[in-house]
């Protein structure tokens, strides 16, 4: 392989840490042990309650949410690879769909395309950001 083949690496931007400051604290409620919930624009959509999992495998839709942004079935590819959760159960997606997702705050925002697996089942949650999202952002 000769120097001028291989892939260009990419350039390393400097970490910033994460803080918080009293604004955002102002829709939590005390005492706090929540999970990570944020919000995101996925599509055109303005998703609320988006569950961050760096345990889960996969990025989730949930079939509510799917159907308050508008799309539509005839719109989700096929997945043929059942979920399996911690406990053993399995649960077949509906499909997958790719939709554009951007997280943060201007001029701090990643946008990306994201393979999400529909799923129909009752959640607390309108989305699940797992591991292939993350490692991403």
């Amino acid at each position: 392989m000769h120097l001028d083949q291989r892939p260009h690496k990419l350039q390393r931007v400097p970490e910033m840490d994460i803080t918080f400051t009293e604004q955002d604290a102002r829709e939590v409620h005390y005492p706090h042990n929540d999970a990570l919930v944020i919000k995101i624009n996925c599509g055109s959509t303005q998703l609320w309650r988006v569950l961050v999992d760096n345990g889960s495998a996969v990025d989730i839709l949930y079939f509510d949410a799917f159907k308050k942004m508008g799309l539509n079935e005839s719109d989700l590819k096929p997945a043929t690879t059942p979920l399996y959760g911690f406990t053993g159960d399995s649960l077949m997606p509906m499909g997958m769909i790719e939709l554009m997702v951007s997280v943060g705050t201007f001029p701090w925002v990643s946008s990306l395309m994201t393979q999400f697996l529909v799923v129909d089942c009752p959640s607390a949650f309108n989305a699940m950001l797992g591991r292939p999202i993350l490692r991403e952002l």
